[in-house]
């Protein structure tokens, strides 16, 4: 009879887990595990933007997007490449100055896309081998430091005759319509960099960790001359 009685309280004791491997799941984690990729699998983006990056220069008339690879000096104390965003996959734009051009393309959604804002994304491989990958939604400067310097620019909200400078900070009116790349000492440890800019409204646009799921991205590839 004894024996009967430790047995059930041991099929007891075991019944509030379950067991895998000799390892203990806790059924309340198991299940929010669950919840959190119910969540993610039932995910759409009904997000309208189409973008292109172009790279920086004063003239407007037929710019061209930067079809998918960029050729730049990897130099120390040199500007990698500053790249600009326009909502819009048209392989040549055109405008009389930055601000036109701009607002004519976002205006030629009818839908209401004031929600959505600017980020990037930045991957880059050293020459042993060795990945770096972050977002950039908001000013981070030193972030990949060793290697180079990463400046954010609202060129629309940049009020005319000021000097011109890049975004130490951001509000709910600011638009990162352009980024710049700086090469510092270690560049010469660089082998290539991938450049994706995308739009996003709230963190449901990104992962669990932390990269962009949205339809709305363009990248292109930044390598040695």
């Amino acid at each position: 009879m004894r024996k009967i009685i430790v047995i059930l309280l041991l099929v007891m004791l075991c019944g509030c887990s379950k067991k895998e491997n000799n390892i203990y799941i806790d059924e309340k984690e198991e299940n929010t595990s669950i919840e959190e990729e119910t969540k993610e699998d039932s995910y759409e983006d009904d997000n309208p933007i189409k973008l292109g990056l172009f790279a920086y220069n004063n003239n407007y008339h037929n710019k061209s997007v930067i079809e998918d690879t960029y050729f730049a000096s990897f130099t120390n104390g040199v500007d990698i490449g500053s790249f600009e965003v326009f909502f819009t996959d048209e392989k040549e734009i055109d405008g009389t100055s930055f601000k036109d051009t701009w607002r004519k393309y976002y205006d030629m959604y009818s839908e209401d896309i004031s929600k959505y804002k600017i980020g990037y994304n930045i991957k880059f491989i050293l020459s042993n081998g060795e990945n770096f990958e972050g977002n950039f939604l908001e000013p981070d400067i030193y972030k990949f430091s060793e290697y180079f310097y990463v400046y954010l620019y609202d060129d629309y909200n940049q009020a005319d005759g000021t000097i011109y400078s890049h975004l130490e900070n951001v509000d709910d009116n600011t638009i990162i319509t352009s980024i710049k790349i700086y090469a510092v000492d270690g560049i010469d440890n660089v082998e290539n960099i991938i450049l994706t800019a995308f739009t996003y409204d709230s963190d449901e646009d990104f992962d669990s960790n932390g990269n962009y799921r949205g339809n709305s991205h363009y990248t292109i590839r930044i390598k040695r001359k």
